[in-house]
């Protein structure tokens, strides 16, 4: 084959290639025309196929085997057997980000060419400058007959530009704006750089400049830009003009606000047949403002607030990635939600058993970290405990996953003994009975030795009295519940991650279990008014709340479900489900609002308004508790330097120092910066 391009092409315009057969022979061939700049990044050669098809052989048997099919389909995670893909798609706008970079890559044919024809193809060159390497392959299959060809041709024009800017910007920050103008024929003596206006930024000083050339060469002109209060991708268009030679770039950048989301909150409890209005203030930056609308019939539990802090914990030891995930397995049998917040817990609860996988060694527990080396006895019961309940609601678990983690904990189990008041505590052995009775293999043996130890937290008492209801045996459940002691709650160690209110979240689940609606309803209250304050909570108090409330509420279902009707500013809709909880995002587009709501049933229902947003910087909300954090930036060679004058492209070291402020021990600390 032989193929013809012009030795100049333009950027931004349609070229042609032509190709013909040397002997005028009949032919069938493909086209590439590549960026240079990619071919030599593996020193790619135009390939040709009859060195391939009649390359020596040092063997004429071919041999191969289905190892690799076999082993990957059974390699231990489920995945491997049922992944249909699209896995990437599922994650929507949070893949795209800011394209710098679009090569040129075109890819035509097949085509046939017959005898002694010339064929043209036509083919639109992008805004890019550099040179392409054209490259034919062509094929005779009757006749055996192969061949190849190539042809390098320069992407240019009289006038180009190129500007760079950083990748990550944040609101309110000023950068400066290289433009690098090329000038490339002698004719070329005057150019004017223009920088057009975009919400994402303001332009500070002059939006244009006028450079001057003697002779081919580039030169480069600084604009300085001011990134304004915006959300996303914003974009950068470079003009520059000579008379009739014009040329453009754009340059994408990634505006992003680093503060994290603020709530402010607003409740209203309305009787039957009541009505009454909220008033609230939408702010942050634009395109970050989201108002979730709550109606309930159960007292309030911060559902939105307290899962949205679940999900978006930064840090993912076994712990944190249970509690994110823990409470969503009910939300959807108790809560009316949204496809796409079904589809989303969905989502979370696959990517959270997947993770957990990760964390399990080869004697089954669960190592704290992911790559620790030793089992962590909480996390392993607590992980174990999410993923047996994943498995009754028709997740699919890790192969090999339950089967190691069951005897895991039944040789613990058996090892234990009441010597070990802080790592391997009571409460962690009936934790671990409690999980094992969970998973149907419960442990008779060691359940029957714990109920005989005296002196053993009532924390320890009702989780063992779980452990008895699971498996069918109330009766002496509420054997145990009746010889808990008066005295008040064990201080909880730090190494079952527990607190008062987790505590009542474990006991709520126990009376549920056995049946006890008299000391479940008091517990319910008090756990529901814990969640629905202000007050900090754990991820795994957090978690176990939402977890024991779900299972309270889906034991005694009988709620009349919510009746009701609201207005956003005078645009309203009337709600009528069975279910006992609605939540809604409803768009805000002004800043003053009015929330309406009218109780159409027979029972007191809850209202939530829930006003969230990303503050500018700069006003940043400040949260300290029991921590005192100082930071210092200094030179490599430890000089003290103020922020506020650090340039780009400096080196600098940031020296945070942190005190605990409190009389006892502070473990697991994690730090973001």
């Amino acid at each position: 084959p032989q193929l013809q391009l012009a030795e100049e092409l333009r950027p931004e315009s349609t070229a042609s290639i032509r190709i013909k057969e040397k002997d005028g022979k009949p032919m069938t061939y493909t086209i590439a025309i590549v960026d240079e700049g990619l071919l030599d990044l593996t020193r790619f050669k135009t390939p040709n196929p009859w060195n391939t098809f009649f390359a020596r052989q040092s063997l004429g048997v071919r041999t191969w085997d289905v190892f690799d099919d076999v082993i990957g389909a059974y390699g231990g995670k489920i995945h491997q057997v049922l992944s249909v893909g699209g896995d990437e798609s599922e994650a929507g706008s949070k893949n795209k980000k800011a394209n710098r970079f679009k090569p040129m890559v075109t890819y035509l044919g097949p085509f046939n060419l017959e005898n002694g024809a010339i064929r043209e193809h036509k083919f639109n060159i992008p805004k890019y400058v550099g040179s392409v390497r054209a490259m034919v392959i062509a094929t005779n299959a009757a006749k055996e007959a192969y061949g190849s060809d190539e042809k390098t041709a320069f992407v240019r024009k009289p006038v180009m530009i190129l500007a760079s800017l950083p990748r990550k910007i944040t609101p309110q920050e000023t950068v400066a704006l290289p433009v690098t103008v090329f000038a490339m024929k002698p004719n070329i003596k005057q150019v004017k750089v223009k920088v057009a206006p975009n919400e994402s930024y303001t332009i500070i000083g002059n939006s244009s400049e006028t450079l001057r050339f003697n002779q081919p060469d580039e030169k480069m002109v600084y604009f300085t830009l001011k990134v304004n209060d915006f959300k996303g991708i914003g974009k950068v268009r470079v003009e520059a003009s000579s008379g009739s030679e014009k040329a453009t770039y754009e340059v994408e950048i990634d505006v992003l606000n680093p503060n994290p989301v603020t709530t402010e909150i607003k409740d209203v409890v309305l009787k039957a047949k009541e009505q009454n209005k909220i008033h609230f203030t939408a702010f942050g930056t634009k395109g970050t403002n989201v108002t979730t609308l709550e109606l309930s019939t159960l007292p309030p539990i911060n559902f939105t607030n307290r899962l949205a802090y679940l999900i978006r914990y930064p840090h993912g030891c076994v712990e944190q990635t249970t509690s994110s995930a823990f409470p969503q397995l009910y939300f959807p049998e108790i809560f009316e939600l949204s496809e796409k917040k079904k589809q989303a817990i969905e989502r979370n609860i696959k990517a959270s058993i997947t993770s957990l996988s990760n964390f399990q060694l080869s004697n089954g527990g669960l190592s704290y970290w992911q790559g620790g080396g030793r089992s962590n006895n909480w996390g392993t019961s607590y992980a174990g405990h999410f993923m047996m309940e994943a498995s009754k609601k028709g997740y699919a678990l890790p192969i090999g996953f339950k089967n190691k983690w069951i005897n895991y904990q039944k040789d613990q189990a058996r090892k234990w003994r009441n010597n070990d008041p802080y790592y391997n505590d009571a409460l962690n052995q009936a934790y671990r009975l409690y999980t094992l009775s969970l998973a149907n293999s419960p442990d008779l043996a060691s359940m029957n030795r714990l109920k005989e130890v005296s002196g053993i937290s009532n924390e320890a008492k009702l989780r063992l009295a779980a452990a008895y209801a699971l498996i069918g045996k109330k009766a002496v459940a509420n054997s145990i519940i009746l010889e808990l002691t008066v005295e008040k709650q064990t201080k909880s160690n730090g190494h079952n991650y527990g607190s008062k209110t987790r505590n009542n979240a474990m006991a709520l689940e126990t009376y549920t279990l056995v049946d006890n609606p008299t000391e479940a309803i008091k517990l319910a209250k008090e756990i529901a008014g814990a969640l629905s304050s202000n007050a900090w909570m754990s991820t795994q108090t957090t978690a176990y709340s939402l977890l024991a409330i779900s299972k309270y509420a889906l034991r005694n279902g009988d709620s009349a479900g919510v009746t009701a009707k609201y207005s956003l500013n005078a645009t309203g809709e009337e709600v009528s489900i069975g279910k006992s909880f609605f939540s809604k995002d409803i768009f805000v587009s002004k800043k003053e609002n009015v929330v309406t709501v009218s109780n159409n049933g027979s029972g007191v229902l809850y209202v939530r308004v829930l006003n969230q947003g990303i503050l500018p910087v700069g006003e940043e909300k400040v949260v300290q508790r029991n921590l005192q954090t100082t930071i210092s930036y200094k030179t490599k060679k430890g000089v003290l330097i103020e922020p506020e004058n650090l340039t780009q492209g400096t080196n600098f070291i940031a020296e945070v120092t942190i005190k605990n402020k409190t009389n006892t021990k502070v473990e697991n600390i994690a730090l973001t910066q």
